[in-house]
């Protein structure tokens, strides 16, 4: 099993094997792994043994023990938040859980859409994804010495010695913050820097010049050219690894908002295009194969027209959350616009990748959606194309979208495909 198709798992404490098995259920949908537990023996057993993402624990226990009983066992064997599913609590009540080891609390009835909401910040919370560090330095030992202090400190580092070789990396790597030797043989530092920044893709990169220059206002001429900041190369291991970390955390955090769009936290339309133009280059440089998808949720006004807006943004949003679990590093997906997303999947052919949409399209379809006490399930249709030889971006897109169209014609729910 490769790393991108582990699935966080979540253990759920159920008296009756029925809701359990419901909820099992609802999270299965949004990608998550989930095992239902009705005595303790065996859910401290498979605590033990595997440890799960997070724990839902809820006041009615299990069917041999309380709550009370077991919680004590549940913190000491978890890796992870322990989730309190309950009616109602006064502010003691609360203190004294959350002091027993209870991280959260959810509150029946149960709103599937906040649970997944607040397991899904758990989550990103618990995922350190290490910081990628392009070193473009062509002294050796310099750049070995910055490279090995980032590395031990958990970073993953590529050093590069020929500036010219820069954008390759760029596009392969994706590194989170470059460090840039101001002075070397093929080009300067700021010089290249200049070069990177004509390129909007690069934007978000944070570029850091590393150099024995202290004449401030060449440090600030440097900066001028497209740097973001200037350290000096002698630096303490110490200093270097706070100052990457904390530039690292910024710029994600301002490169999200930049590319991500606000509802969903998918890729927003001029990114998800912009990333499609640059994998079709790629796919036609190395002769891979490449799919697009047009996905729109069906009869949407007639949902907001019932519902009200805010409950055709819950749909909306539990669509981005499955579409995001399901694609498993096979591709990206962003929001094209309304209740229109946009997938594409590298190296994948049209047959394959409709056969992915289409088991999407029945898990969403099984997804129980809720206003209130009224419950309601959605559908989506989709349109598919393979690129061609001759096809451009736009043109791929527009086939998609002409697939979907036909899809919508033939009854909704369903996936079309693009077949000129």
């Amino acid at each position: 099993m490769t790393e991108k198709s582990i699935k966080p798992i979540v253990y759920v404490s159920a008296r009756q094997a029925q809701g359990g098995a419901e909820l099992a259920k609802q999270l299965t949908f949004f990608g998550f792994e989930c095992h239902v537990f009705l005595k303790q023996s065996p859910f401290l057993a498979a605590m033990h043994t595997t440890p799960p993402f997070a724990v839902l624990l809820g006041e009615a226990g299990l069917e041999d023990c309380s709550t009370e009983q077991i919680l004590p066992f549940m913190v000491k064997l978890s890796r992870g938040p322990i989730l309190y599913l309950t009616s109602t609590l006064n502010i003691s009540q609360q203190i004294e859980l959350m002091n027993n080891g209870i991280t959260d609390f959810i509150y029946f009835p149960l709103d599937i859409q906040k649970l997944i909401d607040r397991l899904d910040v758990l989550l990103e919370r618990s995922r350190n994804t290490p910081y990628r560090v392009l070193i473009v330095d062509d002294s050796e030992a310099m750049g070995k010495f910055n490279a090995d202090a980032l590395g031990q400190a958990g970073m993953q580092v590529q050093l590069l010695k020929n500036p010219l070789e820069v954008f390759l990396l760029l596009e392969r790597f994706v590194p989170d913050i470059v460090l840039m030797d101001v002075y070397m043989p093929q080009c300067s530092g700021n010089e290249i820097a200049k070069v990177i920044r004509q390129y909007t893709q690069f934007d978000s990169i944070p570029i850091v010049f590393l150099s024995t220059e202290t004449n401030r206002n060449k440090q600030l001429m440097a900066r001028s050219m497209g740097g973001d900041d200037f350290w000096v190369k002698s630096m303490p291991r110490e200093e270097l690894v706070a100052s990457v970390t904390i530039t690292c955390a910024r710029y994600r955090s301002l490169r999200r908002w930049m590319t991500c769009d606000s509802l969903t936290a998918l890729l927003n339309h001029t990114n998800i295009i912009e990333l499609l133009e640059r994998e079709v280059i790629r796919a036609k440089r190395e002769s891979l194969s490449l799919s697009f998808a047009m996905i729109d949720i069906d009869s949407f006004k007639k949902i907001n027209d019932s519902y009200g807006h805010g409950i055709g943004d819950q749909v909306i949003k539990s669509l981005a959350r499955l579409l995001r679990q399901s694609i498993n590093g096979d591709g990206s997906v962003g929001r094209y616009g309304g209740e229109e997303f946009a997938v594409f999947f590298v190296e994948t052919s049209l047959i394959r990748a409709a056969q992915k949409l289409d088991e999407w399209r029945m898990r969403f379809a099984e997804l129980t959606q809720s206003s209130g006490e009224i419950q309601f399930n959605v559908t989506f249709s989709a349109g598919v194309a393979a690129l061609k030889p001759n096809m451009d971006a736009q043109q791929l897109i527009d086939a998609a979208d002409q697939a979907l169209y036909q899809a919508k014609g033939a009854g909704r729910n369903q996936i079309g495909l693009h077949k000129n």
